[in-house]
C-alpha cells in the first residue's frame, strides 16, 4: 500500500508539471487566438481583457483590406509544393544511404547535415542575386528550390534512422519470391515507413509554412506568403494588433488541421523512434 501510494503520488506530481509546462506553451497561442477576437479597443487593454463579447471586426478588415486568401493560396501551394518534392527526393536518397555501400558514404551524409545547419538568413543575399540574375525573383519556384537546400538533407536524416530499423531480410525475402528490388522497396518497406514518412512530412510542411526571412527576402508582390504579412501592420501611426491576431490564427489553422489529420501516424512515428532507440 505505501509503495503504491509513493507511486500515484509520483504520477500524480508529474501529470501535474506536464500540465503546467503544456499550459505554458499553449497560454501565447490561446492569447493570441482570444485576441483575434476583442474589439480595437480591447486588443489595446492593460491589464488584459478576459472576459468580452467576441467579435469578427478585425476578420473582417483582413479579408477586405489586403485580401489575405491570395497570400493563404500562396503559403499553401508553397509548402505543400516543398514538402512533396522534399519527400519525393529525400525517400530514395534515405534508402540508397541506408541500404547501399559507395565511397564516402558517411562523409556525404554528414555533409548533407552541415547543409541543414545553415541559417537562410546567412546566405540569403547571394540567392537574392542569384534570382535576380536568372528572373526568378518573386516566384513561388524559386521560392520552393530554396525551401529544398534545408528540407532534403533534414528529411534524409529524419528518414535513415526508420529505414534502417526495418529488416533486410523482409526485403530479401521479397525478392526471393520474384520481387525486383524497387518493388520490394515499394511493398515492403514503404508501408512500414509510414509513420516516419508522416513525422517528417508535418515537421517539413510546418517549417516551410512558417518560415519567414527568405519569403521575405525573395518575394515582393506575387509570391508573398502568410508570415511576411506581419508587416503589413506595423505602420507609422502604430502596431494594427487586431488585425495581426487575426491574420496570425488564420495563418495558424492548415498546420493545425494537417497534424490533426496525421496525428495518429506522427504519434507512432514517436513511439517506434523511441522504442527502437
Amino acid at each position: 500500500m505505501r509503495h503504491q501510494l509513493k507511486r500515484r503520488t509520483r504520477l500524480t506530481l508529474l501529470n501535474a508539471l506536464a500540465f503546467v509546462v503544456a499550459a505554458a506553451f499553449l497560454f501565447p497561442y490561446l492569447f493570441m487566438v482570444m485576441s483575434a477576437f476583442k474589439s480595437r479597443m480591447e486588443t489595446f487593454a492593460y491589464p488584459p481583457v478576459w472576459i468580452f463579447r467576441p467579435t469578427l471586426e478585425h476578420f473582417r478588415a483582413i479579408f477586405a483590406d489586403i485580401d489575405i486568401m491570395f497570400y493563404m493560396k500562396n503559403s499553401t501551394i508553397t509548402a505543400v509544393a516543398s514538402t512533396l518534392l522534399t519527400m519525393l527526393i529525400a525517400i530514395p536518397a534515405t534508402y540508397s544511404f541506408a541500404r547501399f555501400r559507395f565511397p564516402f558514404k558517411e562523409p556525404i551524409a554528414y555533409g548533407f547535415l552541415f547543409l541543414q545547419m545553415v541559417p537562410g538568413i546567412s546566405i540569403v543575399f547571394s540567392l537574392f542575386f542569384v534570382a535576380r540574375s536568372f528572373q526568378l525573383y518573386d516566384t513561388r519556384f524559386f521560392l520552393v528550390l530554396c525551401y529544398l537546400l534545408w528540407n532534403v538533407p533534414y528529411a534524409i536524416w529524419m528518414l535513415r534512422g526508420f529505414v534502417e530499423a526495418i529488416p533486410v531480410d523482409l526485403e530479401e525475402a521479397a525478392m526471393v519470391d520474384g520481387c525486383s528490388r524497387l518493388k520490394a522497396f515499394v511493398l515492403v518497406t514503404l508501408p512500414l515507413m509510414a509513420g516516419g514518412l508522416a513525422a517528417s512530412a508535418i515537421l517539413v510542411f510546418i517549417g516551410v509554412w512558417n518560415e519567414f526571412a527568405l519569403a521575405f527576402f525573395l518575394t515582393s508582390v506575387n509570391s508573398r506568403t502568410m508570415p511576411t504579412t506581419i508587416a503589413f501592420f506595423m505602420t507609422h501611426s502604430g502596431i494594427k494588433w487586431g488585425p495581426m491576431f487575426a491574420t496570425a490564427t488564420l495563418g495558424t489553422l492548415p498546420v493545425v488541421i494537417f497534424a490533426l489529420i496525421v496525428r495518429r501516424y506522427f504519434v507512432s512515428a514517436l513511439t517506434f523512434g523511441a522504442v527502437k532507440g
